[in-house]
């Protein structure tokens, strides 16, 4: 019996270290696996080091709490190249997984702030200061830029405060601390903040625009040119300080520069709709003071092809142009009813056409049917007349295209004071349809005055279903 004892014992220790080899091995392997996977993510190779990661994770080969830790290292590599939906992901399976790091739970904040969800950012934030001192100055700096960005300037103050109690030259905090004061209006000590900052960082294109915003707040204009100078040579901050710049010279009362910057501005064509109308309406204000009437309503009608309600611009148009027109000009347009129908019908007639019907519609057109001559085989044509000051599209003509073939008629007069598009001009050309502008009209509109009103002429009422 106890030879069989010494004998199941021996097995037994030979099998302990067999198998201790083997698990030795395979954990030198994952460690192995491990480190090579972070020395990728070191070097700058993520997509790398994360498909290597997750074939540590898909063998099996970890225990519960280091499969969390791998998940962490995931997040940090989606982390660094930007892709911060996939890091949040990681980072909340290493959290359920028990890998509570403060590390951990400050990317998440990180992440979700990145991508503008900001409350939950708050939360993580929020939490990890609570529960880790350790983290206050980092975690300040995050919170005080998330109120910042939600332009809660006072709430934000309170946090970078908090931030130089801790490190009084901390360029960040200090920097953003100036932003907040320039927002509240406290030009005088934001400017202060900012001069020590701006020795070292000359280059900042946000510090030096916070800089123009100050010295112009404080109505020194030519300091607020000088910094904004070098903000307009970002992009990001280009068109806002151009648009800046052109403000200043506007209050130096330079006209000419004003508008230089404002080209500038417009040449970067910017996705900021809000903007790019401010721009365009500065730029009519500054060509209404030097009295070029002909570039403001240019730049009106690029404005209204953008937000026809933007502002007064439709109002401001249509004083623009008047002020252009004779006065015969003037007083057809100001007329209503029977008496614009009366004076287009004489203006047809001046065409050396026969006008014969006569539609009043429910949109910006009065319709006239008229003939070449007073055969029954006449060619015969549409005269639109559009009272609107607003520009003229290619859909536009395509429903007036549309309107005159579905009577047999091939050709088509607009009679407008308004601009057609480039594409417009194009189809009515190809289309047959005659545009008569305001140097045309005002001929016509002259000799309508020495004109007798047609007789014979049927007239109705019709309501159109076209989209304007």
């Amino acid at each position: 019996m106890g030879i069989y004892i010494i004998v199941f014992l021996s097995v037994f220790c030979i099998l302990l270290l067999i198998a201790g080899k083997i698990l030795s091995k395979s954990f030198k392997y994952i460690v192995s696996d491990i480190e090579k996977a972070k020395r990728l993510a070191s070097e700058g190779k993520n997509d790398s080091a994360i498909e290597k990661f997750r074939n540590i994770l898909s063998k099996n080969k970890v225990d519960e709490n280091e499969r969390a830790k791998v998940h962490a290292l995931i997040g940090d590599c989606y982390f660094n190249t930007e892709e911060y939906p996939f890091a949040i992901v990681e980072y909340r399976h290493a959290l359920d997984e028990g890998y509570y790091s403060p590390e951990v739970v400050l990317s998440l904040g990180k992440s979700l702030s990145k991508i503008g969800k900001n409350e939950e950012a708050l939360s993580q934030f929020l939490t990890l200061l609570k529960l880790d001192n350790n983290y206050k100055s980092v975690v300040s700096m995050e919170i005080g830029i998330i109120y910042y960005d939600n332009r809660q300037y006072e709430t934000a103050f309170k946090y970078f405060d908090n931030v130089l109690e801790l490190d009084k030259t901390n360029k960040d905090a200090l920097k953003y601390k100036a932003y907040c004061l320039v927002n509240m209006e406290n030009y005088v000590e934001a400017i202060s903040i900012m001069e020590t900052v701006i020795k070292k960082n000359q280059g900042d294109s946000l510090l030096n625009y916070n800089m123009g915003r100050a010295y112009k707040g404080r109505g020194n204009y030519k300091s607020a040119i000088k910094y904004y100078k070098v903000s307009s040579h970002d992009k990001i901050y280009a068109v806002k300080s151009l648009y800046e710049i052109a403000l200043c010279y506007i209050e130096l009362n330079n006209i000419e520069l004003a508008i230089t910057a404002l080209d500038l501005a417009i040449e970067y064509n910017s996705p900021d709709k809000e903007l790019k109308l401010a721009v365009l309406y500065t730029l009519v204000e500054c060509y209404d003071k030097i009295k070029n009437i002909n570039k403001a309503i240019e730049v009106l009608e690029n404005i209204i092809i953008i937000d026809s309600n933007y502002k007064d611009v439709g109002k401001k148009l249509i004083e623009y142009k008047e002020s252009r027109y004779s006065e015969g000009i003037k007083n057809y347009f100001r007329l209503e009813g029977d008496e614009f129908a009366e004076r287009s019908l004489k203006i047809v007639s001046c065409m050396n056409l026969i006008p014969y019907s006569l539609r009043t519609t429910d949109k910006k057109y009065l319709i006239i049917f008229a003939k070449e001559g007073k055969s029954l085989h006449s060619t015969k044509k549409v005269i639109f007349f559009r009272k609107s000051y607003s520009p003229i599209f290619n859909e536009e003509l395509i429903q007036l295209y549309d309107y005159a073939v579905s009577y047999n008629i091939v050709n088509s007069i607009l009679v407008t004071s308004a601009m057609a598009s480039p594409d417009a001009i194009r189809y009515a050309t190809i289309s047959r349809i005659d545009i008569v502008g305001i140097k045309r009209l005002e001929s016509l509109v002259e000799k309508s005055n020495f004109t007798n009103l047609p007789v014979g002429v049927t007239r109705s009422e019709e309501k159109l279903d076209w989209v304007l």
